[in-house]
């Protein structure tokens, strides 16, 4: 009686440090959605001032946007994802985000055809976390603006924080004293 209890003691014991090893390990570390919006810019989820505070922080952020539609009797569905060139906290309550620009490819839907278009056009966008998403293609010798297409996009942002968790809060860019 006694060696099968010391035997449950024991693989109990081995089971709860590999289950706080494996929090550890995971953490809060890695790339973690902060904050998610409708295209009207109405939250779903998550905290915009987290995202806020992650900006000011200088954390890495991805932004995601996606959708389906149907398209000649197919359900076409397409996500993407970028990391920006350049972020905006305007009026400490919003967020607009420039994504650096690339060739267009040949098809954003068909797996076989994901290859730059021949022409090479250059495209290029700013998003918000008002759902704003304003696209715009460039001729990539000229530079001459070929195609302004302002949209609407759910968009999901994400912060890439340390293994140790966020740093405390950081105080607005434009302020000249730190706290």
């Amino acid at each position: 009686m006694k060696y099968p209890l010391l035997l449950l003691v024991t693989l109990f014991f081995c089971n709860c440090q590999a289950s706080e090893k494996e929090v550890k390990t995971t953490g809060s570390s890695g790339w973690t959605l902060v904050y998610k919006h409708d295209k009207t810019g109405q939250k779903i989820a998550g905290d915009k001032a987290e995202l806020i505070h992650a900006i000011r922080g200088g954390y890495s952020i991805r932004v995601g946007w996606g959708w389906e539609r149907m398209r000649e009797g197919s359900l076409l569905r397409l996500e993407h994802m970028a990391t920006p060139i350049f972020l905006s906290v305007i009026q400490e309550k919003d967020i607009a985000a420039v994504i650096d620009a690339h060739p267009l490819l040949e098809s954003y839907f068909d797996i076989q055809q994901q290859t730059f278009r021949e022409e090479g056009h250059i495209w290029q966008c700013v998003l918000s976390t008002t759902g704003t998403f304003n696209a715009k293609v460039y001729h990539r010798a000229t530079g001459e603006l070929l195609r302004d297409m302002p949209q609407r996009h759910h968009m999901s942002w994400f912060v890439e924080f340390p293994s140790d968790g966020p740093n405390p809060k950081s105080p607005p860019l434009f302020q000249t004293e730190i706290e």
